[in-house]
């Protein structure tokens, strides 16, 4: 319990009664003493109050003020709110001699004096007058802290990494039967589903000011055909058996064609979703989607395009008029005489006597890992086991961009500006047209041909600007991260292999083992792995 002070009169005149804390208690300051006797008006003398504090053991000690005489010392309070405004804490002081006990109703008055009003605990008031503790700060407003509150969040319950590559067997080859690039969904599945925002509380402090929380965010669904929202709108649904996957934060499914084989039997295959072909897409057959294609069998001198990935499990044999075009990724056990073209990568075993052309990387480090023959080019990295032949086939690896897209790149800018700056002169003079006509002139018929010829140069000049804005968009696109390109042989490079890095150019004329090439200034230069 702590100790506490109180006022005592008698016919001598007026004394402070200390008395002191008990079982680890603590006794008030001589600061607190006295503002309190400020407070109530009372003379006294500041060294004797101190001395008397400074030799205070286990017994009460009198400590004599003034003969002045007062009237009796009501019991009394002090509320003070703490420096971040949420808390307020009172104190109550005994009464004096004759002095009146303090009535709760004081209390609220005196609260609302300091205009405290808002979480005020009139339990704690009621407790501390029905057991008396003086000298102790209770806590009798207490403010509501603002927190911060939760965005939903959409969490997808489905496999979103769009360019995983393949995994390798222990023996170094890949089972290309159980890719995983392709994610199979079933009707009624739950692909994805939103955690709500939780709102925050706004913080008030103990005089009412109110700091509102911060706004939270809402979470809203992208999807494409073949899915539906829950009625609660939380969960995403598929309605159809398929493959699923998100694509720049929207969710599509396709739901999957099966064939057996691509042949007589079929005729060419054009799909709005994922095609299966558990055989063989057969010579000058084509198969044209806007999903994935996944092929079990083997791809010969057929014509392959899809939006999303292509899967050959036993590979392509191109036979020189074979061509893969995918959206996404190309996978395949080998691709031999083919022309294949991809945004993503491209992996395989074997790439034999082929052009191929990737967005991102090419790799051939898997089973044999050979690259020989043909040209291969990719925008950020080629990983090979082996490049070219012991007998020096004709070879070409690039990796980064050509100096000539760069030149186009330019080109095209220029381009836009002159036509831009074209078009802008031609609606002038529509306009200044138009407001001869408004103001009642007469033109010549070979005006107003010329404005009509006019309005038909601006339109085909903004369908060009926008041809020339979407392919310096795609160049722009390319060129980023040229600094980084590379070629990793992780067996051996052979002889008659030509290498280009971002435009640095490298005729191999003795064997590489274990490095990787890289561009350093013009030049093509070998560092290690």
């Amino acid at each position: 319990m702590n100790g506490c002070f109180q006022i005592q009169i008698n016919e001598n005149g007026v004394s402070l009664l200390l008395s002191p804390p008990i079982g680890g208690g603590v006794m008030p300051g001589v600061v607190e003493i006295r503002e309190y006797l400020d407070r109530i008006g009372i003379t006294y003398d500041a060294l004797a109050i101190n001395s008397a504090l400074n030799s205070l053991g286990e017994d009460e000690v009198a400590v004599f003020l003034t003969t002045d005489k007062i009237d009796p010392v009501n019991e009394m309070c002090e509320i003070t709110v703490m420096h971040d405004r949420m808390t307020a804490v009172m104190r109550l002081y005994p009464p004096g001699t004759g002095g009146l006990p303090i009535k709760k109703r004081q209390i609220m008055d005196q609260l609302a004096a300091q205009r405290i009003r808002y979480g005020i605990d009139e339990e704690a008031i009621d407790a501390l007058l029905q057991d008396r503790q003086y000298c102790v700060n209770v806590v009798v407003a207490k403010g509501q802290h603002q927190t911060a509150g939760k965005d939903a969040s959409i969490v997808y319950l489905f496999d979103t990494n769009n360019s995983s590559r393949p995994e390798l067997n222990k023996d170094g080859s890949v089972d290309f039967f159980k890719l995983n690039t392709l994610h199979h969904c079933t009707q009624g599945q739950v692909l994805a589903k939103i955690i709500p925002e939780e709102k925050g509380l706004d913080g008030i402090d103990v005089f009412g000011a109110v700091t509102s929380a911060r706004e939270v965010n809402k979470a809203v669904f992208s999807y494409g055909k073949n899915i539906e929202v829950s009625v609660d709108g939380l969960q995403l649904l598929s309605m159809v058996d398929g493959h699923v996957k998100l694509v720049d934060e929207t969710v599509f499914v396709s739901d999957v064609y099966t064939v057996e084989d691509v042949s007589t039997a079929t005729g060419n295959i054009e799909y709005h979703g994922n095609v299966e072909v558990n055989g063989n897409v057969c010579e000058n057959f084509s198969v044209r989607t806007d999903g994935d294609v996944f092929v079990k069998g083997v791809v010969e001198g057929a014509v392959i395009e899809a939006g999303g990935n292509i899967i050959i499990a036993r590979g392509m044999h191109g036979q020189n008029k074979g061509n893969l075009k995918a959206g996404g990724n190309v996978i395949a056990k080998f691709i031999s005489a083919a022309n294949v073209q991809a945004d993503g990568y491209v992996e395989a075993e074997q790439i034999l006597n082929a052009k191929v052309v990737a967005g991102s990387s090419v790799n051939a480090e898997a089973g044999k890992g050979l690259i020989t023959g043909g040209k291969v080019i990719a925008k950020c990295a080629i990983n090979v086991k082996n490049a070219g032949s012991p007998m020096g086939a004709t070879t070409i690896l690039e990796v980064g961009s050509d100096p000539e897209m760069k030149k186009r790149l330019s080109e095209l800018q220029k381009s836009v500006g002159e036509k831009s700056k074209s078009v802008s002169q031609m609606k002038k003079v529509l306009e200044d047209t138009a407001r001869k006509l408004k103001a009642g002139a007469k033109l010549l018929p070979a005006q107003l041909q010329n404005a009509k010829m006019l309005q038909t140069t601006i339109e085909t000049t903004q369908v060009q600007i926008q041809q020339e804005l979407k392919e310096i968009e795609k160049l722009d696109k390319l060129l980023k991260g040229d600094d980084n390109a590379h070629i990793d042989i992780r067996g051996t490079m052979y002889q008659g292999v030509s290498v280009a890095i971002s435009g640095a150019v490298m005729n191999v004329k003795n064997e590489y083992t274990f490095c990787r090439l890289i561009k350093k200034g013009a030049d093509v230069a070998s560092t290690n792995l």
